[in-house]
């Protein structure tokens, strides 16, 4: 009786540990994530739609994200990168899929890690994929372009119901978009040509918008098209880099890489952190720099500081970079 009685208290403190474990790991993902929820609103068959949910890892410990799985095959995720260090960056990524499935739909989609400890983290997603409009191509895709490039590409809009459907306006949150619209007179659908163009005016940076067409269908009369680009600055360095992690008196040598699309000289780097030293090449002129990096590990604890590097460049000649990392005794 006493060992069946030990056994079951046994038993029972697993399961509370278990419980508890669980309990905690639900919250602890959830300052990582910036939002848990997307709506994709109306979009068009076949359309290349994704949203990127932002991962930050807050804490000193590494985090490992084992998997992604979907509730609804209508969304497709996927893990930008598995494994993040402290402060470092990541995204799961969900693709509506618009190719295969049609009218409302919804998933529920669980990201599940396994380091510093075991959770979970369950995002909703949410859209229409509407069965009677096609674009051409499926979204509006601008590439990389230099800071002050004009660019424009046109996209086909189909429309093969039965109502008497017309695009009654276009509209952008960003400024820096402007569209053009004709409508192709011809039997048979109901087709526009849609001219988009990107502004010589748009700030560098990668940008995901939208345009948002106006339509007359009553039930379904706003629908979302994705709009993409990489407009690169006149100096183009990492967003962040990540040292890792080392003892406390240990030194450890990088490089940051800096580049233009013309010839330009690092007249300086500097950093509020006396740990780190640099030695750039003076006097050299060239697109692309390999600045050498020095950081005398002391104080304990996860850093974080700002590298800024300035050049001879007229226009846009300084850069900044995040160099982060951890130190342990």
């Amino acid at each position: 009786m006493k060992t069946r009685f030990l056994m079951a208290l046994c038993a029972c403190s697993m399961y509370l540990s278990v419980m508890t474990s669980a309990v905690y790991g639900q919250a602890w993902v959830k300052p990582l994530f910036e939002e848990s929820t997307y709506d994709f609103g109306n979009v068009p068959r076949g359309a290349h739609v994704e949203h990127e949910f932002v991962v930050s890892n807050k804490y000193q410990e590494g985090l490992h994200i084992a998997q992604v799985k979907s509730s609804c095959g209508c969304t497709i995720p996927r893990i930008e990168k598995q494994n993040l260090k402290t402060y470092e960056k990541g995204a799961i990524i969900c693709e509506f899929n618009t190719r295969s499935f049609i009218g409302p739909k919804s998933a529920v989609v669980t990201v599940v890690f396994t380091a510093p400890y075991y959770g979970e983290m369950q995002l909703m997603v949410k859209g229409t994929i509407l069965s009677d409009m096609v674009t051409d191509p499926g979204e509006i895709q601008f590439g990389e372009l230099d800071r002050g490039t004009e660019k424009s590409t046109s996209v086909k809009v189909t429309y093969t119901g039965n109502k008497p459907w017309e695009i009654t306006d276009v509209r952008s949150a960003n400024q820096h978009l402007g569209v053009k619209l004709n409508r192709i007179e011809k039997k048979g659908p109901v087709e526009y040509e849609m001219l988009v163009r990107l502004k010589d005016s748009a700030p560098a940076g990668d940008f995901t918008d939208q345009i948002v067409l106006v339509t007359n269908d009553s039930e379904y009369n706003l629908i979302t098209i994705p709009v993409r680009g990489n407009v690169l600055p006149p100096l183009v360095m990492p967003v962040s880099v990540e040292l890792g992690t080392f003892r406390s008196g240990q030194s450890k040598t990088s490089s940051i890489v800096i580049k233009s699309n013309q010839d330009f000289e690092v007249t300086e780097v500097e950093c509020p952190d006396q740990r780190f030293t640099f030695s750039p090449t003076r006097g050299k002129s060239a697109k692309v720099h390999l600045i050498p990096v020095e950081f005398k590990a002391g104080e304990v604890g996860a850093f974080r500081e700002k590298i800024t590097v300035h050049t001879n460049l007229p226009e846009g000649g300084t850069a900044s970079t995040l160099v982060s990392g951890n130190v342990i005794p």
